[in-house]
């Protein structure tokens, strides 16, 4: 590709400014010169027509006796205008036509002028005439007795406008050459001047910041040489504060408890900080290693090489696993750098301690739990034969049904809290089997019936013939359901709804408990199932729970390879829980279907 010089490239530019200028000025001068021709020629005829219109008033008033045809030829001639008059659209004179052809002419009636004149007085119309071949302005009014028209040929604009735009064509040339001669001067003495400046630009350029543009050769380059200094003068500016920042970035990355490492397209290691060395005990030598060679670790390998390969994955990958003596888990994400190169950055975190100390937390709840029980179910023994003892006063046997209903409510967090224990310890090693969700559904909701009807609440369901068996426990999951079913009876207004619904996805179960209550509030989805966690909404509203039932759920599911998720409708109404179990193609022993 030719390489212009800057002079080339002004001048060239200058000259298609200069042409495209000229060419818009006569196209568009042009078409306003038309339009402008147009309207004095309407004005023109506007005029004559009421001139005409006055003399032939003034001829009637005369009663001059000579014929209206030679009269109207006469004026037409001297105007330079074709006149016509007309009664009831049959033509009685016409200034064109001759004496002998005008009874044969046709009937104007529908001309758009007269139309027009008839309908507002005045009427005004561009058209070809048919009589005489041409185009012309028609403006037409009535008058005593008929219709009076008066028509201005159009060859007078296109003439006019064809002299107008030929005297600009012949300027055209002149104001070329003029403008172009300037752009050559203006252009060589821009470029003389710039030339000046390109030696002290380059030292700038070449990294010496701390030199100036002091001398220019006029004040019209004193703007831009004040604009190069400045320049000069913020690139240090940002050289020193990128210097900074890096300081900072490196001092924060140093100081980081979880070990952070970058890895590259190939999977070698590129960066790391302090914190990974000693994670991987204290080897320094890192670089150019994969994370195989390093840790020995193959689940961790497979997950970067799978990040690697695939370049559509642009999400999070989590891994937990013991190394050593460590609990670590394992965030990878890959980004893209300056150059557009995919890389992986892993952040490793050491969960020993958080691990350790979550396992005295279930001990402790799980103890406490334990050594509840035997308190409560004395307490609520002696309740209950408090209560069947005679002679009680009312307020003491109403005393002794409230102490009665918390003990109750006491032993079910209590129960609930061992299972949370048990399935936290027992992840992954419960048995499943297949189980009649229908069934289990059925037993669940028997235990909510009486609560139920008295907020008037149905329920409706709607599972797939192909969606009734799933693989889990039979507890387990009449307790997902019951707690489901549970929280939407408490959410849900008098008298409404809640819908059951369960299809088949593959080798997957779908099932799905609907409420129209006031939904899960935003950003509160992944809250609602940790343990004792209840929306603000609803520790005001007073709707009783413990906060456990969801954890529960989340907890039993997980056990079996499911899962469950809270997401809002479509029309925006209630909650729909949504949780998956695998598939089970048929009943073992002791499962029947409910007829």
């Amino acid at each position: 590709m030719p390489k212009y010089s800057f002079r080339s490239k002004i001048f060239v530019a200058f000259l298609f400014l200069v042409l495209a200028f000229m060419v818009l000025t006569v196209l568009i001068y042009g078409q306003r010169i038309e339009s402008q021709l147009q309207k004095e020629t309407v004005e023109r005829a506007k005029r004559n027509i009421d001139l005409v219109a006055l003399l032939l008033e003034e001829r009637r008033a005369a009663q001059e006796t000579d014929g209206l045809d030679p009269w109207i030829s006469r004026i037409g001639a001297r105007l330079g205008v074709r006149i016509t008059y007309m009664e009831d659209g049959r033509v009685l004179a016409d200034s064109n036509v001759p004496s002998a052809e005008v009874p044969d002419m046709e009937d104007h009636s529908t001309r758009p002028e007269v139309v027009q004149a008839l309908e507002q007085a005045v009427g005004i119309a561009k058209r070809h005439s048919a009589t005489l071949n041409r185009d012309l302005i028609y403006a037409a009014r009535q008058v005593p007795g008929g219709v009076l028209r008066v028509a201005v040929p159009m060859a007078d604009v296109e003439a006019r406008r064809a002299g107008m735009v030929s005297a600009l064509l012949w300027s055209m040339p002149f104001a070329v050459l003029a403008a172009l001669g300037i752009g050559f001067v203006l252009s060589r003495s821009l470029t003389r001047s710039i030339s000046q400046f390109s030696e002290a630009a380059r030292a700038i350029g070449e990294g010496r910041y701390g030199d100036r543009l002091r001398v220019y050769p006029g004040s019209e380059f004193k703007t831009l040489a004040d604009a190069v200094n400045r320049m000069a003068s913020d690139i240090q500016s940002h050289i020193k504060e990128l210097q900074d920042e890096q300081g900072q970035r490196a001092a924060l990355f140093d100081s980081l408890s979880e070990g952070v490492l970058v890895v590259d397209s190939s999977g070698a290691i590129r960066d790391w900080n302090p914190a990974f060395a000693r994670m991987v005990s204290g080897e320094t030598l890192l670089k150019g290693k994969s994370l195989l060679e390093v840790m020995l670790e193959p689940r961790l390998q497979r997950l970067v090489d799978e990040v690697i390969k695939n370049p559509e994955y642009d999400g999070r990958r989590m891994l937990s696993f013991r190394y050593g003596e460590r609990e670590l888990e394992l965030m990878v994400e890959p980004f893209h750098d300056v150059a557009q190169e995919r890389k992986i950055v892993v952040v490793m975190r050491d969960m020993t301690e958080l691990r350790r100390l979550e396992a005295i937390r279930s001990d402790f709840v799980a103890n406490v739990s334990h050594e509840m029980r035997t308190p409560l179910t004395n307490i609520r023994g002696y309740a209950e034969t408090l209560q069947d003892m005679e002679g009680l006063p009312e307020s003491c046997d109403r005393f002794i049904s409230v102490i009665i209903k918390n003990v109750g409510q006491m032993t079910r967090i209590v129960s609930d809290l061992l299972q949370l224990t048990r399935l936290e310890h027992e992840s992954g090693a419960i048995e499943s089997s297949s189980v009649h969700a229908p069934t289990a559904l059925n037993d669940a909701f028997s235990s909510l019936e009486y609560a139920a009807r008295e907020k008037g609440v149905r329920i409706e369901r709607d599972i797939a013939p192909d969606a009734e068996y799933v693989m889990s426990d039979r507890q387990g999951l009449e307790t997902v359901f019951r707690n489901l079913l549970d929280n939407a009876v408490r959410h849900s207004p008098e008298g409404e709804v809640v819908i059951v619904r369960g299809v088949r996805e593959g080798d997957v179960c779908v099932y799905e408990v609907r409420d129209f209550g006031a939904g899960v509030p935003k950003g509160l989805e992944g809250r609602i199932f940790e343990r004792f966690y209840r929306a603000p909404e609803v520790r005001n509203a007073h709707r009783g729970g413990s906060g456990l039932g969801l954890a529960l759920c989340h907890h039993t599911l997980r056990a079996h390879g499911g899962s469950i998720e809270v997401v809002a409708p479509e029309d925006g109404a209630g909650a729909v829980f949504r949780f998956t179990l695998r598939a089970a193609d048929s009943a073992e022993e002791g499962e029947t279907s409910l007829s």
